[in-house]
């Protein structure tokens, strides 16, 4: 009995202490001017899960703290439990917790292996073991104090069409309504990001406005900077805040502050043979503590959104 409460009480009660992290760093503090810092940072995305890793070994029996695998394998099991009690409560959504997955369980598992062993010398030590739990809310306050840095990034996308440029700039600067049997959906289309459904213009020139449809209404604005019929066309953009879904991962990236996008292209290059090299650039502003691991992921929603986007236009202009 004491050895299914060791393995078992840890793991749960370190679950619940990950839930409750989520939710006090998910909270809007900004709006009642107090200082703590959000979900995009260093605290919670790192120093969070470190913590969540040590609970289970405060509660191990001596057995588990000399093995291995319970060293490792019980935080791993508070991880996942904490990301099934984050999507039941709906405080995150299944594409979130994809994001947040390796570092919450690469941090849990080195963190109770290092703690395990040193629990083994150091058990008496009770009222500094619990004094931990504190270290992310302490955190969460220094870490607050630092200015958010501020970078840009660009992805870019290059497809090889045979067809001339005349025949790929009419499928770029409006996109007709894709079909779901055009468009090949990918794991994140099935995690919540949304499929593009078509794209509009109101005029042939700079300042014109073209608008991106998407599934669930969500809409983005953007507005022609750049015409040069045949040879390229650039937009800045911006969302359309009321198409914004209720989604979690909609209200973190889209409607937060840490999240923008700046501008987009697409660049028209014949290279012989009747064919252009076609290439779709996006760029977009990050202001997060974690910007290093953000752009990591933006870098991998984009690039397959592009891949996906761009595969659509090179089968229309090849049929």
């Amino acid at each position: 009995m004491k050895d299914r409460i060791a393995s078992y009480g840890g793991v749960i009660l370190s679950s619940i202490y990950g839930l409750g992290m989520r939710l006090i760093f998910g909270h809007p503090f900004d709006r009642i001017d107090f200082k703590f810092t959000d979900l995009f940072s260093i605290s919670f995305i790192w120093i969070v899960p470190i913590v969540i890793g040590i609970i289970p070994m405060i509660f191990a029996t001596k057995e588990q703290l000399g093995s291995n695998t319970h060293r490792i394998g019980l935080p791993i099991v508070s991880v996942l439990l904490f990301f099934i009690l984050a999507m039941t409560t709906r405080a995150e959504d299944i594409i979130c917790i994809v994001i947040i997955a390796a570092p919450f369980l690469m941090a849990a598992g080195i963190s109770g292996y290092v703690f395990a062993r040193l629990l083994q010398k150091r058990r008496n030590k009770s009222g500094i073991l619990y004094s931990l739990l504190l270290v992310p809310l302490l955190s969460g306050f220094v870490e607050e104090r630092f200015e958010t840095p501020s970078e840009s990034y660009q992805v870019n996308t290059v497809v090889f069409i045979n067809s001339p440029p005349a025949t790929v700039w009419e499928n770029v600067v409006r996109v007709k309504e894709i079909e779901q049997e055009e468009y090949r959906k990918g794991f994140f289309n099935y995690a919540g990001i949304p499929r593009p459904l078509y794209a509009e213009l109101d005029r042939d020139t700079i300042g014109a406005t073209r608008i991106g449809h998407f599934e669930g209404g969500l809409a983005f604005e953007e507005t022609v900077t750049t015409w040069e019929r045949n040879k390229r066309v650039a937009f800045s953009i911006t969302v359309v805040p009321s198409s914004i879904r209720q989604t979690i991962f909609d209200q973190h990236i889209l409607k937060g502050d840490h999240f923008r996008f700046l501008n987009a292209s697409y660049d028209l290059e014949p290279v012989g043979n009747g064919q252009t090299k076609l290439t779709l650039s996006s760029s977009y502003q990050l202001d997060t503590r974690i910007n290093g691991y953000s752009s990591l992921w933006g870098r991998i929603l984009l690039s397959d959104f592009q891949e996906r986007l761009l595969e659509v236009v090179k089968k229309r202009c090849e049929d």
